[in-house]
């Protein structure tokens, strides 16, 4: 008969435990902010006056979201409040006066 060394182990016994110990943990979800996997978002290169990107830098923290995210933000405020300039802007482009 084989003599069997897999229960006194002493790496194999921490693997099981790490094993366990991880199972029991609890996945914190994270929302991405650059889309779905597999697609990119379109990026921009943008220069701020110093001020304005302190600005930035706390004001994002204090909504807890990064920088981008909270210029999205203001991107999306702006244009439904612009929503009828933007879309007349369009008829005029397209050449439907």
């Amino acid at each position: 008969m084989k003599k069997s060394f897999r229960d006194i182990n002493p790496a194999l016994q921490f693997i099981s435990n790490a094993q366990e110990v991880h199972d029991t943990q609890e996945v914190q979800q994270v929302q991405r902010t650059q889309g779905k996997k597999g697609q990119k978002l379109p990026r921009i290169n943008m220069a701020f006056q110093p001020s304005n990107l302190e600005y930035l830098q706390i004001i994002s923290r204090i909504a807890g979201v990064s920088i981008t995210e909270y210029v999205n933000r203001l991107v999306v405020a702006d244009r439904n409040k612009q929503s009828a300039v933007v879309e007349q802007a369009r008829r005029v482009l397209e050449g439907d006066k």
